[in-house]
């Protein structure tokens, strides 16, 4: 039984020189360098260089805040006031803006027609414009257009605050009967007529239309 126990031990013995001989052959593991790492600088980016900026009084050290005031901006005048102009007799001015003017000819199907005021300062050219093309979308004489061509007649009617047409009268007369009774028709036909604007502060408008031929 010594004998065996002798005989292990030298086997161990050989195994562990054995093991430290192959350990011994294997190669090293390098380690890899250390790198270098390069400092960098900022540099600030590359354009046109900015106002100067002058400040007033003692030269200010480097690293001092300055403040800059903002300069005061110039106030424009509004030029979108109506033009005035004095009246007669200098007691007042009135507004070029709203005062009344006849407006232009309108063609409709069986002529055209134009607007005047019964002495009514009316800054409402679009309503103006309104009932034009709606009187005269009522307006077919029953002539040939050769007849009509030189004709012009003027009816006048009244305009209460709801657009109802009262007072109509054939102011000038054209010549041809049946001019001037489809201008008066074309009149009472339209009614009613869009009802007056609320901020004008009548409540009538008298209105002179005027009818001409088809050219």
């Amino acid at each position: 039984m010594t004998r065996n126990a002798y005989l292990l031990s030298g086997l161990l013995h050989v195994a562990a020189l054995a093991l430290m001989f192959l350990v011994a052959q294997m190669p090293a593991k390098q380690i890899p360098p250390l790198r270098r790492f390069q400092p960098v600088r900022l540099v600030a980016p590359s354009g046109p260089p900015g106002p100067a900026i002058q400040v007033k009084g003692e030269p200010v050290k480097p690293g001092t805040p300055v403040q800059v005031k903002p300069q005061p901006v110039e106030k424009v005048k509004s030029t979108s006031k109506a033009a005035t102009k004095e009246t007669p007799g200098g007691k007042g001015k009135e507004t070029a803006a709203k005062k009344a003017t006849p407006t232009p000819a309108v063609t409709g199907g069986g002529g055209g027609g134009s607007v005047n005021l019964d002495g009514a300062n009316f800054p409402y050219p679009y309503y103006l414009s309104n009932i034009q093309i709606k009187i005269l979308s009522n307006f077919k004489p029953s002539i040939s257009a050769k007849q009509a061509k030189a004709l012009k007649a003027v009816v006048f009617f009244v305009v209460d605050k709801n657009g109802r047409i009262s007072e109509v009268k054939l102011e000038n007369k054209s010549g041809h009967f049946l001019f001037d009774q489809e201008a008066q028709r074309a009149i009472l036909r339209s009614s009613p007529l869009p009802a007056l604007p609320p901020a004008f502060g009548s409540d009538r408008l008298g209105v002179h239309f005027e009818f001409v031929g088809a050219q």
